[in-house]
């Protein structure tokens, strides 16, 4: 209760407590004493109500729940094109409306600014990554409804800038397997055993009409509202085989198998994306991360086909291939670990990628330039300050397949966070 209504109480009674001993006899000091008790107790009564309206609020905010990330980067290419972006800014809010009904959100501002609708300057989106909803069954099943990451590979559902090594998420990450690829539908997901945990969902397909040479099928993901003239359906396999064994040194082992098929004649608010066209697209994965004692090991490789690769837009691949490695070693000495940098790490780390979004040409077209087929190594440090915000340097080489081209150098620097 608030001090001063306290004392207003408390005087109320007191003067009740005095007039009850000296006026006992007068009839209309007792009509009065009455109604100021009356009031004493309504005032009484409407601080308890507030205190209720407190504990209400108290519990809804403890079943809310906030949080984020955000990136910002330096890029300096050889030959020009430096800039600097606030690469993104993302905002999570989830809520519990029951210990199983759980809602989970991620919106996404990318480069800062967003376009005119009047086609003003080429800038940024904002959108809505995931907005789903867990129906906590049991650890063997549970339901899951709304718009989901693609389980595919590793960066797609762990794109935070803590949880990878580098200042940008890896090439292959956009070009063979989209990040993020946001997909709309429903399905199942669960952990039948320790070492076994499977995700499967029914989506929206892709709109083919967005395939290109250069980028396969990332520009088909449609962001607003989903098509569901040919829907797909994606999911996977995560084992963990050491999870139960006793093995010397500090190991965990993680392989993943994902896969993703489905029509893509599809277009933003339903209906065909292109007359005539009856394609399929399929991907097939495998990802593994091993880490043993202060060493890290990734990697994926990943194949995609287009059924009907002659019916799409010329050049666009029959199959798109690519895969990657990636090892890195924690070498903070255990000493350094104290003061401002008790919960700090540098992990250096080197990345071979070798992508081809047209390893294969429908039958009939001249072969491929080979300015498609693409390598790249990066080699960089992430700092992480603690566990929730990381420094990052690093520097890229990057050529392709066609004759007389060259080796591009990249230098980036940046910073991310994660909070919740």
């Amino acid at each position: 209760m608030k001090v001063q209504q306290m004392k207003k109480i408390g005087a109320m009674l007191l003067t009740a407590c005095v007039a009850t001993g000296t006026l006992a006899a007068d009839e209309d000091r007792i009509q009065a004493l009455e109604k100021q008790m009356t009031a004493a107790n309504a005032e009484i009564a409407s601080l308890k109500g507030e205190q209720n309206d407190l504990s209400v609020i108290g519990e809804q905010e403890s079943k809310l729940t906030l949080g984020g990330y955000g990136e910002i980067h330096a890029n300096f290419v050889e030959g020009g094109n430096d800039q600097i972006d606030i690469h993104r800014l993302v905002m999570y809010v989830g809520y519990e409306f029951a210990d199983w009904i759980r809602l989970s959100s991620e919106v996404e501002l990318e480069h800062a600014f967003v376009a005119d609708s009047d086609g003003g300057d080429n800038g940024g989106e904002i959108s809505i990554e995931q907005l789903y909803v867990d129906f906590l069954l049991s650890d063997p099943v549970n339901v899951r409804a709304g718009r989901v990451l693609a389980p595919i590979g590793i960066i797609n559902q762990n794109h935070e800038p803590t949880l990878f090594l580098g200042v940008e998420r890896p090439n292959f990450s956009k070009n063979i397997i989209p990040s993020t690829w946001s997909l709309d539908g429903i399905g199942v997901f669960g952990f039948p055993t320790s070492w076994l945990s499977y995700e499967a969902y029914v989506v929206a397909g892709l709109d083919n009409a967005g395939f290109s040479a250069s980028s396969g099928v990332r520009g088909g993901r449609i962001k607003e509202r989903g098509g569901l003239n040919d829907g797909a359906f994606t999911g996977r396999l995560d084992f963990f085989p050491f999870v139960d064994a006793d093995l010397p040194a500090d190991q965990d082992v993680r392989v993943g198998v994902s896969g993703y098929y489905g029509g893509t004649n599809n277009k933003n608010k339903g209906g065909d994306s292109s007359s005539g066209v009856d394609n399929t697209f399929s991907l097939a994965s495998v990802d593994f991360e091993y880490d043993i004692s202060r060493l890290l090991f990734r990697g994926v490789i990943a194949l995609g086909e287009n059924s009907d690769a002659d019916k799409l837009t010329a050049g666009v691949g029959e199959q798109v291939f690519g895969w990657y490695l990636e090892s890195g070693i924690k070498a903070l000495p255990q000493s350094w670990k104290k003061g401002k940098l008790a919960e700090a790490e540098l992990i250096p780390f080197v990345r071979y990628e070798k992508y081809d979004t047209q390893h294969k040409l429908p039958g009939g077209v001249p072969a491929a330039t080979g300015a498609n087929d693409r390598t790249e190594i990066t080699v960089g440090a992430n700092f992480l300050l603690t566990s929730q915000f990381v420094l990052k340097a690093d520097v890229q080489f990057a050529s392709n397949e066609l004759a007389g081209s060259g080796t591009v150098t990249k230098y980036n620097l940046g910073m991310g966070w994660v909070f919740n």
